[in-house]
């Protein structure tokens, strides 16, 4: 479950500018890579499971702050119209 306050982060910031949130796994992994990302959610209920693996590798290694939760509620938190297997939210400049 992804907490209120990481919740909170992400409804702020689209409200203030919602391109700072990405939804996908392939634009989530692509702002990791960048060192852009600095929230990362990730679909525990991805099928297959092999999807969304890099991705939890890449924000282990990497240190970046990231939270589970199940593909309707990231859809939810980052305004996707279907369900994400992943979403980020961008670092303050």
């Amino acid at each position: 479950m992804i907490p209120d306050e990481v919740k909170e982060k992400f409804e702020a910031a689209y409200a203030k500018h919602p391109k700072n949130i990405w939804a996908g796994v392939n634009q989530t992994i692509r702002k990791v890579h960048e060192k852009t990302a600095g929230i990362v959610l990730i679909a525990e209920d991805t099928e297959p499971k092999e999807i969304i693996m890099p991705l939890v590798q890449d924000v282990k290694t990497k240190g970046i702050e990231h939270y589970f939760g199940t593909r309707a509620e990231i859809a939810k938190i980052s305004h996707c119209p279907r369900p994400a297997s992943a979403a980020c939210l961008m670092k303050a400049h």
